[in-house]
């Protein structure tokens, strides 16, 4: 019995181990919220209408006063993504959240799985509710003038964390082409050069201007 009892518990430890491994992320993140939950929430944004009018005011100003550059908040970030009507590829997307991080960015959203194709609704594990959390994240860099590629490494469905080469392969049956992995987010034509940090998003005047 007591080696029976000694492989029940090797088994659970193991068990205990790879969920840690598996959402160390979702771990990290909680225990810096309890510690700093300033910290968290200076880098957390949801979109609104004030917060795309100021975005619109700083990226004019940039291309008008010329600075060297501006910055722009989390939550005014999440309201040109909204705005875009591109975010995580798909439509039926609704409560968007967007954390800041360096160089990537956390997307919390809620997707409205009946205005989701047949195709899509398959993706999701199981039989899908009316409406499924979706957390996606990784690195967002920019691309071309109004254009920016967001790299997801990590994307999680009804609490389960996909690995990166899954995320690949649903974007490409999602987009309809072949895919490593990055999604093409719309920006305002204005937006070039940025860079996404923990306090904000730097948005850099071009090196033509």
């Amino acid at each position: 019995m007591r080696c029976l009892g000694r492989v029940v518990a090797l088994i659970m430890a193991l068990l205990l181990l790879g969920a840690g491994w598996l959402y160390y992320p979702e771990i990290s993140r909680y225990v810096r919220g309890v510690v700093d939950p300033m910290s968290l929430a200076r880098r957390t944004g949801t979109p609104s209408v004030a917060q795309r009018d100021a975005a619109a005011s700083k990226i004019a100003n940039l291309v008008a006063e010329r600075p060297d550059s501006v910055l722009l908040t989390a939550g005014e970030l999440a309201s040109l993504l909204v705005e875009g009507g591109n975010v995580l590829g798909v439509t039926g997307v609704d409560s968007v959240q967007v954390e800041l991080g360096d160089r990537r960015i956390r997307v919390r959203a809620l997707l409205d799985t009946e205005r989701l194709p047949a195709r899509y609704r398959q993706l999701i594990p199981g039989t899908p509710e009316r409406h499924e959390e979706v957390i996606a994240e990784g690195e967002l860099v920019p691309a071309r003038p109004g254009t920016a590629e967001w790299q997801l490494d990590r994307v999680i469905v009804r609490g389960l964390p996909l690995p990166s080469d899954v995320v690949a392969r649903v974007l490409g049956r999602v987009t309809g082409r072949e895919s490593d992995g990055r999604l093409t987010i719309r920006l305002p034509a204005e937006v070039r050069g940025f860079r996404v940090r923990p306090e904000g998003v730097a948005l850099y005047r071009s090196a033509e201007e």
